[in-house]
């Protein structure tokens, strides 16, 4: 489903609410279609409690996570090689919730 600007405004009008946010970091907005939010305070993202795929999403990622890592120990990779590897998976999660967090994705 596409979003005209003005439903971009509409979208950050709902991440600037102080009602959809509790205990300053949990965002609850069953209006707003992303998963992934920008952070209100600081530096980073958290996920919209409000949507139905939010918990799976944070699931998957885990599992993602941890079988990427699982996978980089049982190879015969070098310490330095494994650490190459887990910035990498750090730098794909951080570009995923970047890009899941950007209303301007869900214009046309």
């Amino acid at each position: 489903m596409k979003k005209s600007p003005l439903e971009v405004d509409a979208l950050n009008a709902l991440h600037e609410n102080p009602d959809h946010w509790h205990l300053i970091f949990f965002y609850f907005a069953a209006e707003d279609p992303r998963i992934v939010v920008k952070k209100r305070h600081g530096v980073g993202w958290t996920l919209n409690f409000a949507r139905p795929a939010a918990i799976p999403f944070l699931v998957a990622l885990i599992a993602a996570a941890y079988g990427y890592l699982e996978i980089m120990s049982r190879l015969e990779i070098s310490q330095s090689g494994q650490w190459a590897c887990v910035f990498l998976l750090l730098f794909m999660i951080v570009g995923l919730c970047g890009w899941m967090a950007n209303p301007r994705r869900l214009v046309g």
